[in-house]
């Protein structure tokens, strides 16, 4: 009963942590449409003072405590829910992680983080390229980089863990805003002298896709591991395409914000994959 307890008060800490985390990101986001277009970096002045509250709240800390890493997937829930700087993640990391030579979002003071044969390196960036990137994304060729500083391997392992558990609740969260934003389409949308939303077919996707998000909500809860984030992509990622499926052509435009958790998902899923790929094990 002494060990259930604990759990019990620790998940929630948790989540009274992620609602603070939700208070912060309504206080910083901005409303306004994206200007993002097909191939653009992400745009992040949107989010200015948003790290630096999130310092004051203590996310960077969730990368230092094994038991607190309960607390950053339900803090990144509520990043993904509002579609906030992917760099919030990678951050807890220390600095940008690399897959092919590749890195989705620089984060502050200019590190990389690169898998070599002696282990893990940590370089600044001395020079990189911008590429086309995916919404919410910044994706740079890293081309140069500084002398290696080496990682240890305890320090690595906390904020691995803390990083695949705030991987994994940030799908959820993304997942989590496309659901919403589609039931209250389908349910103001008239259809065949009712509403989408009455219509059977449509709630059984739906019922499908909220099963899958919640899934991958309770997993990030539950100190997820490696397998736990492979999984949370492809979940998510069903989910929103039945956002998409049910929303009709409204939802394929650029207009409509649905993109901006469907593509997102999509592209955190595959360089997610390369990531464990690259730094797992």
């Amino acid at each position: 009963m002494h060990g259930s307890t604990i759990v019990s008060d620790r998940l929630a800490d948790a989540r009274a942590f992620a609602d603070s985390v939700a208070g912060v990101v309504a206080r910083h986001r901005d409303d306004a449409p994206p200007s993002w277009s097909p191939g653009q970096a992400a745009d992040a002045s949107a989010w200015a003072g948003l790290g630096d509250a999130l310092d004051e709240l203590g996310w960077p800390s969730v990368a230092d405590d094994p038991e607190l890493v309960v607390c950053a997937g339900l803090g990144a829930v509520e990043l993904g829910r509002a579609a906030a700087p992917i760099s919030e993640l990678d951050r807890l990391l220390g600095a940008a992680p690399v897959a092919s030579g590749m890195i989705r979002s620089p984060v502050d003071g200019g590190h990389c983080l690169e898998s070599v044969e002696e282990g893990l390196a940590r370089r600044p960036v001395l020079t990189s390229e911008s590429c086309p990137s995916p919404e919410g994304l910044e994706m740079r060729r890293v081309t140069g980089t500084g002398p290696a500083e080496p990682v240890a391997a305890e320090a690595w392992a906390i904020a691995w863990a803390a990083w695949l558990a705030a991987s994994t609740g940030y799908l959820a969260g993304l997942g989590g805003a496309a659901l919403d934003l589609t039931l209250d389409y389908v349910r103001g949308r008239a259809a065949f002298d009712a509403t989408l939303g009455a219509l059977a077919p449509v709630q059984q996707l739906l019922a499908a896709a909220a099963t899958a998000v919640r899934g991958v909500t309770l997993l990030c809860a539950d100190a997820p591991g490696e397998d736990a984030l492979r999984h949370a992509g492809p979940a998510v990622r069903g989910a929103c395409d039945a956002c998409h499926q049910v929303s009709g052509a409204i939802a394929y435009t650029l207009e409509y914000p649905l993109h901006r958790y469907s593509q997102r998902a999509r592209a955190l899923q595959t360089f997610n994959d390369a990531l464990l790929d690259t730094f797992a094990g």
